[in-house]
């Protein structure tokens, strides 16, 4: 079983995402965050196990992604080398490469149709997850 988090302020995101993931792959596990500080909080004190991986929004109130991103690559050496996937609405191209750049292991474009989230969601669940050189840099559409 894998074990995800998946921080994004947006409600409506959070519920359709989850929404689509239990549909596809109901015995994995899927923990939702709706800010940047929560899912740090959690990292920090975890009450589990922690992560295989984590995808972050970006546009988060209180901590952004790269805030976030910036702690977990800087942080503890059990999280440091979680797998993390930036998950945004902008495919704008510095953000990507700075997400890269920062550390982040894929940058994955929030799709618009709900067809395009659950073939995204499908892709990331099928990455290697345990080569730690697979599927890195990739930019998600």
């Amino acid at each position: 079983m894998k074990n995800i988090y998946f921080a994004d302020d947006d409600p409506d995101d959070r519920e359709i995402f989850a929404e689509l993931f239990y549909e596809m792959f109901p015995v994995e596990g899927l923990r939702l965050f709706e800010s940047g500080k929560a899912l740090t909080d959690a990292l920090s004190a975890p009450a589990g196990s922690l992560p295989d991986l984590i995808l972050i929004d970006l546009q988060m109130p209180l901590k952004d992604g790269f805030e976030c991103l910036k702690e977990i690559r800087g942080g503890r050496e059990d999280i440091k080398d979680i797998r993390v996937i930036i998950f945004s609405t902008s495919a704008n191209p510095r953000q990507v490469e700075r997400a890269l750049g920062m550390g982040a292991d894929s940058y994955a474009v929030k799709p618009v149709l709900y067809g395009d989230l659950k073939s995204l969601i499908r892709r990331i669940m099928e990455m290697d997850w345990e080569d730690p050189q697979a599927d890195r840099g990739l930019l998600l559409r």
